[in-house]
């Protein structure tokens, strides 16, 4: 299949989820190919596979096989909300941050086998070095998103790695050591992985139920003298993250 015809089945399946609405949360396939004006046999290939996803799910009501709206929605509709809350009562906190290092702070959620950056506070430095707003990253590359991996599960951990064939079993393991060390001592450090001559410096960021919600992070120009005793920074971070925790808490 090429990229048209992939583009086109995916607007095909995002156009089928527009017919649901509260007055008509579920349809049978006659009733929602006529409104749709697919035909059965496209309709049932392109529900089949939301379904797979948990976009769509199965109703049976007397006798008749009906299609609804599934559970993933709910999960996703979590995560946007709370990366909604997360980010309004982070913000002045991780402004304070950068106004006292003058480094970019960022702000990062896992989603699945991704970290992704859901804010940012540039430096006043003319030189901005961050990834945007919304870009995705795997868990093991770079200091903000080592941090979810090193506190998830281990069992998490192993699947995680597992997954990723492009990794070699001695990557794997030196990941694996790292990441012990990263909970061990609460904060991780990376150079240039996303950006060549960059630094950054992350902690945790725990919810009421000491679970991880996020990472915070201190990302500059490895040579800027800021960096020269980590220590001083990584006192700040913590710092920030341990208030951005009392505000959730209040």
């Amino acid at each position: 299949m090429d990229k048209s015809s992939k583009n086109g089945s995916v607007e095909k399946a995002l156009s089928i989820l527009e017919f649901f609405s509260e007055n008509t949360p579920f349809y049978t396939l006659q009733q929602l190919s006529k409104e749709s004006g697919y035909p059965k046999t496209t309709l049932f290939r392109l529900l089949c596979s939301l379904e797979k996803f948990g976009y769509i799910r199965r109703a049976q009501t007397k006798g008749e096989i009906q299609f609804g709206l599934g559970w993933s929605f709910l999960e996703k509709a979590a995560l946007v909300k709370e990366q909604i809350n997360l980010k309004e009562l982070a913000k002045n906190i991780m402004i304070s941050l950068r106004n006292k290092t003058n480094l970019t702070v960022q702000l990062a959620i896992q989603d699945g086998r991704e970290a992704v950056y859901i804010e940012q506070i540039p430096s006043f430095q003319p030189i901005r070095v961050y990834p945007e707003i919304g870009r995705r990253v795997p868990l093991h590359s770079a200091a903000c998103p080592r941090i979810l991996l090193a506190y998830l599960p281990e069992e998490e951990q192993k699947g995680f790695l597992e997954f990723h064939n492009s990794l070699n079993t001695m990557k794997k393991e030196d990941i694996r050591s790292e990441l012990s060390m990263i909970k061990q001592q609460g904060f991780a450090i990376s150079k240039g992985e996303l950006a060549v001559g960059t630094m950054a410096l992350a902690v945790p960021v725990f919810d009421a139920q000491n679970e991880i919600i996020a990472s915070l992070s201190v990302i500059g120009l490895e040579n800027d003298r800021l960096f020269y005793d980590t220590s001083e920074l990584i006192s700040n971070l913590k710092e920030a993250s341990s208030s951005i925790l009392s505000v959730l808490k209040s």
